[in-house]
């Protein structure tokens, strides 16, 4: 897998340099044999992989893929030695070289030592690889004004539960009544749905959204993916792929689920979804705008929240540890989950939640995936000043 990913962040590099032809020159023989359609991909956590490598590739106006012997790949060798030697005093894993030009980091940026007192996040306070430095409420270089819009507030159950006649789920108040957990954002044209569960069809319509341009998903259980199906709508409209994201881990599971949608090389549209598998090795960039991964620990399935600008989102979560946390500071808007009082092994109290709030002290805070024991109106009316109750349809801004 990791020779996959290698092979991923240097296309995704190779897109930003404006590359119009590619030469790989690769050690593993695999990968080579895979990327031409001489050998099967037979490994399921390597499928999403080998077919975002496919998509990417396609972008290129010519590409080719040569196997180098280890004996000969000296100089790769040379230069992954000297990665490591950088690292050691200090330094990024990845730099940039361009002709004319010094050593740059992966971010752009001249590498040297950070200003003291500059923004960023300490080296052992960083999980997927990022930078020493790294702001992680940067925005990106073309954000602007974020719209967000609360899909849904629910657990994996929905509110009402079916069957029940709790004062929850018989209440009349409107907000009482919760889909699955799931977050629109928006900003210029450009729309990305966080999450896409069984609900997604009703969500949709509701908030009238006839473009999507992403699909982030935060884990592979079935309330945050088991509406992908429906997705075929946006390709109908488009007919193009469209890109989700997610962890490889989320990726193989949903890959293996729904393989009929991420069907590399298929014919426009056939009435079926078009999707494109992403997977999330740190930050990335959709339209100009960042979104920072935010691993989280939610029972076995590994799962992520996401930053993006002055904006947190993290909708099931039983812990978050602290080089998670960091990636967390100085937010204008976190929404956390809070599913219940009592205790739960893979989500996080009411509680717990605040806790976590009190920490971070965003400047507003909604709590979200609430399941029927909250009442809206009650929980609401218990909560300290600066945090407030999620409820579907809720529209809100934060200015980056």
């Amino acid at each position: 897998m990791a020779e996959y990913v290698g092979l991923l962040r240097a296309l995704a590099l190779a897109e930003e340099l404006a590359a119009e032809e590619l030469t790989l020159l690769l050690d593993s023989k695999l990968i080579v044999e895979q990327l031409r359609g001489r050998w099967r991909v037979k490994d399921a956590k390597l499928i999403p992989l080998h077919a975002e490598a496919l998509s990417r590739l396609g972008g290129f106006r010519r590409w080719s893929a040569r196997h180098v012997p280890r004996s000969e790949n000296r100089t790769a060798d040379g230069l992954a030695n000297e990665a490591l030697d950088r690292v050691a005093r200090g330094g990024p894993a990845v730099v940039i070289r361009r002709p004319g030009e010094g050593i740059r980091s992966e971010a752009g940026q001249p590498i040297g030592d950070a200003p003291a007192g500059s923004p960023g996040v300490a080296r052992e306070q960083l999980p997927l690889g990022l930078e020493a430095g790294f702001d992680p409420g940067d925005p990106g270089p073309e954000a602007g004004e974020l719209r967000i819009r609360i899909l849904g507030s629910g657990t994996s159950n929905g509110v009402p539960r079916i069957g029940c006649d709790c004062a929850t789920c018989t209440s009349d108040d409107p907000r009482d009544r919760r889909l699955r957990a799931s977050v629109l954002l928006a900003w210029g044209v450009r729309r990305v749905v966080v999450d896409c569960g069984p609900d997604f069809r009703a969500q949709a319509l509701a908030a009238d959204l006839d473009r999507l341009d992403a699909v982030l998903l935060t884990h592979e259980h079935q309330d945050a993916i088991g509406g992908l199906d429906d997705l075929r709508a946006y390709n109908e409209i488009t007919g193009a792929y469209l890109p989700v994201h997610a962890s490889a881990e989320t990726l193989e599971v949903v890959v293996r689920r729904f393989a009929y949608a991420f069907a590399p090389g298929q014919e426009r549209f056939r009435g079926l979804p078009m999707l494109r598998p992403v997977a999330i090795a740190g930050p990335f960039e959709i339209g100009g705008r960042l979104f920072v991964p935010v691993p989280v620990v939610h029972g076995e399935a590994p799962t992520i929240g996401f930053r993006t600008g002055g904006f947190g989102y993290v909708s099931d979560v039983h812990r978050i540890e602290p080089p998670s946390l960091a990636l967390l500071a100085d937010l204008d808007l976190l929404v956390l989950n809070a599913l219940r009082h009592s205790p739960h092994p893979a989500h996080q109290t009411v509680e717990g939640a605040l806790a976590v709030i009190a920490e971070l002290r965003p400047r507003r805070a909604l709590l979200t995936h609430l399941d029927h024991d909250l009442r809206h109106a009650a929980l609401a009316s218990r909560l300290p000043a600066g945090v407030e109750v999620a409820a579907d349809g809720l529209e809100l801004r934060v200015p980056r």
